[in-house]
Formats: C-alpha cells, structure tokens, sequence
C-alpha cells in the first residue's frame, strides 16, 4: 500500500517552487504568491484524498475493475448503512467547495464558464482515480458518476459563497476604510474583477 507521505508533501512544495518565478512575473507581488501557495496546497490535499492510498491488488482483474464503475446518476448502490452513504456523499461535495471558491483568486472564470470548469473538475478527479487504479492495478477506488456530480456541486456551491464573499465584501469596503494595500489590495483587484 502506498500512503500519502512528507516525500509527496515535499514533491508538490518542489512544484510550488518551480511556479514562483511564473507567478512573480505574472502578478509580481507575494501577495499573489501567499494566494496561490495556499490554492496549491488545497490542491496538495485533493492529491492525498483523491489518490492515497494506492492499494495495488496482486489478484487484478480488468474485467471487474470495468464492471465495477457506476455510470447511473443517483445509483448509489447497496447502501445498507446510511451514515456511510451521506458521509461520502457530505464529503465528495466539500471536498470542492474550495475550488470553486478559490479559483477566481487565481484565474478569471466567467460566471458563465463556471458550470463547465465545474464539470471538467468532477470529472477529471474520477479521470485520475480510473488511471491510478489501471496503472496501479488497484480496485481500491471505485469509479462513480455520482462522485463526479457531487464534486461538480461542490465547485458551484464554493462559486456561489464566493459570489456572496464579493458581494459583502464591497457593501463593507463601502462602510467601512481599508487601506488597500498587500494582501487587501489583491482581493479588491480579484473581487473588482467580479462585480
């Protein structure tokens, strides 16, 4: 079994690392490389819950690794303890409420493109989960559309909460006198941005 370990943790800083130079030339403030270290190390976390453990299974069998992939929307099969259910269910959904909250922080999504970044974002988790499960030969992860349709949820709900942060945000900044400058300043540009 492979968990997740300080030597994935210091891989995705080494990544972090490598983007500073692309990120201070875009934006060239640490205001902008504190927002985008901490998105990436949200993404870090993804990485952990969506990936680790790798279970490679000695007994593989293609065949029921494909039959075992839930296509039908709201099937959530022979769910005899509810608990677990709502739990995997409370936890696909959270897991992305970040990402549809931070990612205007980062790149400049339409209100209009949000639903298909959300989509591309379900979808692409389960995309990973299938490819480590056939490159590991793991079943250990099962793939499932409704994975995708929560984690999809997810990124809206988080653009939603962040439409809500824009909007009282400027109702604030309105009542109120804030030097923009550093930190303050980044999100006045972001949140100006989403009016």
């Amino acid at each position: 079994m492979i968990n997740f370990s300080l030597y994935h943790l210091f891989i995705g800083i080494g990544i972090l690392i490598i983007f500073f130079p692309i990120m201070w030339r875009r934006k060239r403030t640490i205001s902008a490389l504190l927002i985008f270290s901490l998105f990436w190390f949200y993404l870090i976390t993804v990485a952990a819950v969506v990936i680790f453990p790798i279970v490679p299974d000695p007994d593989f069998n293609l065949v029921h690794y494909l039959q075992n992939i839930n296509i039908i929307p709201f099937y959530f099969g022979n769910c005899e303890i509810i608990i677990f259910c709502l739990r995997g269910i409370i936890d696909n959904i959270f897991l992305t409420i970040p990402f549809g909250f931070g990612v205007n922080f980062l790149w400049q999504v339409k209100q209009r493109n949000i639903f298909w970044v959300a989509v591309a974002i379900g979808i692409g988790l389960e995309m990973i989960q299938f490819i480590v499960g056939l490159v590991w030969k793991s079943e250990f992860r099962v793939i499932d559309i409704n994975d995708a349709i929560l984690n999809c949820s997810g990124v809206v709900i988080g653009y939603v909460l962040f439409k809500v942060f824009t909007f009282v945000y400027l109702k604030l900044i309105n009542h109120i006198s804030i030097n923009h400058k550093g930190i303050f300043k980044e999100i006045d540009d972001i949140i100006s941005y989403n009016k």
